[in-house]
């Protein structure tokens, strides 16, 4: 395509961009917008083919798609951040996520805009001093400039000698706005790297350079020299290391099951609440320290040492024994959960054994398929990715509102009170029963009810608006 019609593109999708967000809420209009820049860069850049464009485009098509259903704060930071990784792989479709998240800020804010503005205004310059037709046109253009302007002020005397004669022409009312115009130019910013990535620059280079498969690397590299011996004691030591760290888990693992069956065994006993919430951050410590031992001693040649095996199964049983103490930190939450409710936290504790269980396996895959420590990386950003962006899909505050009062053996009615709006159709079902542990809190509920807002505009419009805006009535 031509230059004029990609600068025309660009400006089209900053207005649409104005047109659909300026004094709005985030709603449909995040859907319909994504999928229109999706659909129109994928044309433009020919990106049809590139797998990793699709995986980006998919995660912010589903952002879109959990606000356009509920639009939680979380979930609107999430399809905004989004956007800048759909915009890092039209730089470079072959990057790794952060790479392209990183590529596509700087050049959003610092690079393609400035660059691009620059290289419009030389480009017009050249286009009415340079080229020959342009300088043709302009020619022809001062033919009828003189003869339009005489005629104009004659006409104006005219008009001054009988008003009568002289039209009074109506003009719309217009006011500037210059919230509209700097919102327009915040779109044109963001949207920039989509039509003008410009060249993928050094930190692209550097992260192709980073292969997913290992290969063996013989004799020298970078003044180090690979030997027998060397990866004779590394190994050692690992087998050693994870001999006693295999035996350490283990026990604490039968350690945790005999305090369920013999509560005497609870002599520091502790809260339900502090239990779970400190044993999950020293879990997630516990693996995120697995994955990095697991990355030091399978890195580089040590994977292609002959007498590797007995350090590859004790890694292995290693990574087991990890995901049984997932287990059963989640099987502690459930217990949490069944007397107290659901809360966010004890949501994030799931969702973050969900995460540590992934890249477990993602760990046993580098490990048996002879992987470079950067294909762990580069996988566990994309897993993190779709999950986060997957967390808005569903209404939590409906779930917890509508789980705690039928299932949880207590009932904290000042939490569910603090969530968003779409708790309220629940809670006044509870009010008409008459259940006990509402009552009290009748008036919090009212007042919840009175002051129910839903969006006035067809742009912020969502699922949850259109269901409370029917219960409303």
């Amino acid at each position: 395509m031509s230059k004029i019609r990609t600068y025309l593109l660009w400006i089209a999708l900053a207005v649409l961009h104005t047109y659909l967000f300026f004094d709005y809420g985030t709603g449909v209009n995040a859907l319909l917008f994504s999928a229109v820049t999706v659909g129109i860069v994928t044309i433009y850049h020919r990106l049809a083919n590139e797998k990793l464009w699709w995986m980006a485009a998919c995660g912010h098509l589903i952002a879109a798609l959990a606000v356009s259903l509920h639009s939680y704060p979380f979930s609107t930071a999430v399809y905004h951040l989004s956007f800048y990784v759909l915009a890092g792989y039209v730089v470079s479709s072959k990057s790794s996520l952060p790479i392209a998240f990183i590529n596509s800020l700087y050049r959003s804010f610092f690079y393609s805009f400035i660059i691009t503005v620059y290289g419009g205004f030389v480009d017009l310059v050249n286009a009415i001093f340079t080229s020959n037709k342009s300088h043709l046109a302009f020619r022809k253009t001062t033919l009828y400039i003189a003869p339009i302007s005489v005629t104009a002020i004659f006409y104006l005397l005219y008009g001054a000698v009988n008003p009568d004669f002289f039209l009074s022409i109506n003009f719309p009312e217009w006011e500037f706005d210059g919230g509209w115009i700097a919102y327009t130019l915040f779109g044109c910013i963001i949207i920039c790297p989509l039509f003008f990535p410009g060249k993928p620059g050094p930190l692209v280079a550097w992260d192709s350079s980073k292969p997913n498969l290992l290969e063996r690397h013989q004799g020298k590299l970078q003044g180090k020299k690979f030997t027998i011996m060397g990866l004779f004691y590394e190994n050692k030591q690992g087998v050693i290391m994870f001999i006693m760290l295999n035996t350490l888990i283990a026990v604490f693992l039968g350690f945790n099951i005999l305090q369920i069956f013999f509560p005497s065994l609870n002599h520091h006993p502790i809260g339900h609440s502090d239990q779970v919430h400190q044993g999950f951050e020293v879990l997630i410590l516990s693996i995120a320290a697995a994955i990095v031992l697991i990355m030091y001693y399978f890195r580089e040649n040590q994977n292609f040492y002959e007498k590797k095996d007995k350090l590859v199964k004790l890694a292995t049983i290693w990574i087991i024994l990890n995901g049984l103490l997932i287990l059963f930190t989640c099987y502690k939450n459930i217990l949490y959960v069944d007397a107290f409710g659901l809360t966010y936290k004890r949501i994030f504790v799931f969702i973050g054994m969900l995460l540590s269980g992934i890249g477990l396996y993602l760990t046993i895959i580098k490990i048996y398929k002879v992987k470079t420590n950067w294909y762990l990386l580069r996988q566990n950003t994309w897993v993190i990715y779709f999950v986060i962006t997957s967390f808005g899909l569903v209404d939590w505050d409906r779930l917890i509102t509508w789980y705690n009062p039928n299932y949880a053996q207590y009932l904290d009615v000042r939490y569910i009170l603090g969530l968003g709006d779409t708790q309220i159709p629940y809670l006044s079902e509870l009010l008409e029963a008459n259940d006990p542990r509402i009552i009290p809190y009748k008036a919090d509920v009212e007042n919840k009810i009175i002051n129910l807002r839903t969006p006035t505009s067809w742009q912020a419009e969502t699922a949850d608006a259109m269901w409370l805006r029917k219960y409303k009535r």
